[in-house]
């Protein structure tokens, strides 16, 4: 029984490092539709789709990965590589992994809650696709904390050794998907061509922005150098919450046509 608990204890530790910061934030955010809140039962739902969505997402990642290189190699068979010329292959597949990311979580909020009655404001993309941002970077700073706690040595590396990354993970995330959020939002009143034109953009936008991330963190090093990384990220932060206060004052308008 003693050394089940002793098991159990690096799991505890890297849940409470990955869930309890995203429960935190999502209280946060859901502060700013103070005045319209959402169903606490539909929220929960859609941070535990965003939580559970990467048990796909880390199949189909590993699939980008391993075919890549051969959908590369027939590109460059048929002299049609100029068209990647500009991109070396990790950033490819960087861009690839994060498009799969930013795509499942926009799924998670589509299919639990875009097809709701409760979806009848604006606001409301923003916080959905934030929660179900927030359930899936519950997860992978969980996972990215328990290897570092198992395979090196212990808690206290893990929180000092770990380039901060479970740190990051939430924001990027939080932004990146809020960045998709603004778009759904300030399409809410349009029409349907206009808001697939938008929520592609908005996909898209947050997939480089996702990528850049990632591509940042691999070339810095020490401490300094993630936290100026960190730093560009949470002025992103002010803006979304500057950006949420226009998407609070958006009334309806007659359907149009790009």
């Amino acid at each position: 029984m003693a050394d089940f608990i002793v098991a159990l204890e690096p799991l505890g530790i890297a849940l409470a490092g990955g869930v309890f910061p995203a429960l935190l934030w999502l209280w946060f955010w859901l502060k700013e539709d103070y005045k319209s809140p959402e169903p606490t039962g539909l929220i929960a739902l859609c941070f535990a789709g965003g939580m559970l969505v990467i048990c796909l997402v880390f199949p189909v990642e590993k699939f980008v990965v391993t075919v890549l290189p051969s959908i590369l190699d027939t590109l460059r068979a048929f002299n049609t590589e100029q068209l990647f010329i500009f991109l070396p292959p990790e950033k490819i597949q960087t861009i690839l992994l994060a498009g799969v990311e930013e795509t499942a979580k926009y799924a998670v909020a589509f299919f639990i809650v875009f097809q709701s009655r409760h979806f009848d404001e604006p606001i409301d993309a923003v916080i959905y696709l934030i929660t179900a941002a927030l359930g899936f970077a519950a997860v992978e700073n969980t996972l990215y904390l328990l290897k570092d706690i198992t395979s090196h040595e212990g808690v206290l590396y893990a929180a000092t050794n770990t380039n901060l990354r479970f740190l990051g993970s939430t924001v990027i995330h939080t932004i990146s998907s809020a960045i998709v959020g603004l778009t759904v939002a300030f399409s809410f009143y349009y029409a349907r061509s206009w808001k697939i034109i938008t929520t592609t953009i908005g996909i898209i936008s947050a997939t480089l922005l996702h990528a850049y991330f990632n591509l940042s963190i691999m070339e810095v090093n020490g401490t300094a150098d993630i936290l100026a990384v960190f730093s560009r990220y949470w002025i992103g932060i002010v803006g979304i919450i500057i950006l949420l206060e226009l998407v609070k004052r958006l009334k309806p308008q007659p359907v149009t046509t790009p």
